[in-house]
């Protein structure tokens, strides 16, 4: 998961499994690279070609209906803000910091294409924004 080459041949078809899957992976490591991993996890689903027409459907859900929204929210809060929130001792405020940054950039990217996020190499995203998801996570 460190390298731009493991976004190709990311997830499986059940999303659920492959979350945990790669959160775990993400947790592995430095704490001082923590933010990227995680940034970069998030990358590498939204990425794969498989996955990402089931993100979206996700991500069009959430903003048209309250069951939809109910459901992200749930999937954010359970895997950034809880599990996270259990391996390192920072406010929830900050956790949710977290989740701005990741669902900012999936909603520029993925969802309004705007340029030049849209473009932008995943390595790109990640070294412009990993920085600020770790300083929230060294609070």
């Amino acid at each position: 998961m460190s390298s731009g080459a493991d976004i190709e041949d990311a997830g499986p078809p059940d999303l659920a499994s492959y979350a945990n899957k790669v959160f775990e992976e993400a947790l592995a490591g430095p704490r001082d690279r923590l933010g990227e991993r995680l940034f970069r996890m998030s990358l590498t689903a939204w990425e794969n070609p498989e996955l990402r027409p089931r993100l979206l459907g996700k991500i069009r859900a959430a903003t048209t209906s309250e069951e939809g929204a109910a459901l992200l929210r749930d999937h954010f809060s359970a895997l950034l803000v809880d599990r996270l929130g259990a391996v390192v001792d920072v406010p929830r405020l900050d956790l949710n910091a977290v989740v701005t940054q990741v669902v900012g950039v999936i909603m520029l990217r993925y969802v309004m294409r705007m340029e030049p996020m849209a473009s932008a190499s995943p390595d790109e995203l990640v070294a412009t924004f990993a920085p600020t998801i770790q300083r929230y996570l060294d609070a």
